[in-house]
């Protein structure tokens, strides 16, 4: 076998860290989707229209949400609660590219 380990010793730190801040704003980018959607469905703390496809994916947070089985309806009003239903919609989702897979899904008529 042709191994040397000395090969391995230089590692890239500085291409370490740009894949990291790659990834670190891809899950932004997708976070921010997920927030605007629910802004779409819930009018967000402006009180805008509503849209069709965001009130379906609202709906789809609010049947699938531990609260709402309790009887507690979230605060769709602040923007800081809207990130932390994205972020746990993400979460339970497994990844970032399933959650706006399946957001996708529930928002098509």
């Amino acid at each position: 076998m042709n191994f040397d380990p000395a090969s391995f010793e230089h590692i890239d730190f500085d291409l370490c860290r740009h894949v990291s801040a790659q990834i670190t704003s891809i899950e932004s980018a997708i976070e921010n989707t997920v927030v605007e959607n629910i802004v779409a469905g819930s009018g967000g703390p402006e009180n805008n229209e509503t849209t069709d496809a965001g009130l379906r994916f609202v709906r789809h947070l609010l049947v699938n949400s531990r609260s709402m089985r309790f009887g507690f309806m979230p605060n769709l009003k602040d923007m800081q609660h809207i990130r932390q239903i994205a972020q746990e919609y993400i979460r339970r989702c497994g990844n970032g590219p399933l959650a706006l897979e399946t957001m996708y899904q529930v928002m098509q008529p």
